[in-house]
């Protein structure tokens, strides 16, 4: 069975924090084997040979049945996420700062117009790239990312897309545990 990289929108679902057990349980009801989580933060790695689309809809059913409302889900195959991640503008950033850099993944890319109302909203330092594979990185330089205006009151459907971020040393323990999956 394909390997598939699962990614929650958010933790915190109709005031419920997602415990990693409880998402396992939820990719399992879905069909999906030899399930693990990755840190707290929402991220999932399984087999499955359901396409990326179909699993993300059953995600989110299962989610909204398990804590009373949905969130979000965007899968990935192996090849889509070493993609995106083969194809980071920031790798001299990403090295220095690795919790600086936001990775967005996203269901479909980021259309253009999204793509220039997020560089007129970045300031100083911050830069904003969007990748081949219609994921987006942001660099928020050494400015305060909580202050930033790139991501307060940040809606990506209002952008006209879905997707949801992880920070590149996220993004490398995913990684890692994909690397190792593949090797079993």
């Amino acid at each position: 069975m394909t390997l598939r990289i699962a990614l929650c929108r958010s933790i915190v679902i109709n005031g419920q924090r997602v415990k990693m057990a409880d998402a396992r349980a939820l990719a399992e009801k879905v069909g999906g084997t030899d399930v693990r989580s990755v840190i707290a933060t929402g991220n999932l790695l399984f087999r499955s040979r359901k396409a990326p689309h179909v699993l993300e809809s059953a995600l989110e059913s299962v989610f909204a049945g398990f804590y009373g409302r949905a969130t979000e889900m965007v899968v990935k195959t192996p090849q889509e996420w070493r993609a995106t991640l083969a194809a980071n503008p920031f790798r001299k950033e990403a090295a220095a700062a690795p919790s600086r850099l936001l990775v967005w993944a996203m269901r479909s890319p980021l259309p253009d117009s999204g793509l220039h109302q997020l560089r007129r909203r970045a300031r100083g330092e911050e830069r904003i790239e969007r990748v081949a594979t219609g994921d987006f990185y942001i660099w928020f330089g050494e400015g305060n990312i909580s202050a930033s205006k790139l991501t307060s009151g940040f809606a990506l459907k209002a952008l006209g897309a879905v997707g949801t971020n992880r920070n590149w040393s996220t993004c490398m323990k995913i990684s890692a545990v994909l690397d190792e999956m593949e090797q079993a």
